[in-house]
């Protein structure tokens, strides 16, 4: 839901941008690059069949610096 609404803003500040700088004609061209940019987007990961949780959990693990690290002067 969070990135419908950030979509929809992003393509709100690009049209009334190109409007007021580029005419309306760019702002319909830029409009619809980007409605269906994002059409494209969702319906990529829709189709992915993962959720957010199987993304998160299968993640790699980070190495955090430390004693014995690679940035330990003394190993």
């Amino acid at each position: 839901m969070t990135a419908i609404l950030i979509l929809g803003i992003a393509a709100a500040a690009v049209i009334g941008l190109s409007i007021v700088f580029g005419g309306p004609i760019l702002g319909a061209i830029l409009a619809g690059v980007l409605i269906v940019g994002g059409l494209i987007w969702f319906v990529a990961l829709g189709g992915s069949g993962t959720t957010p949780r199987e993304v998160a959990t299968e993640a790699n693990e980070h190495e955090f610096f430390g004693p014995g690290g690679p940035d330990d002067p003394s190993a």
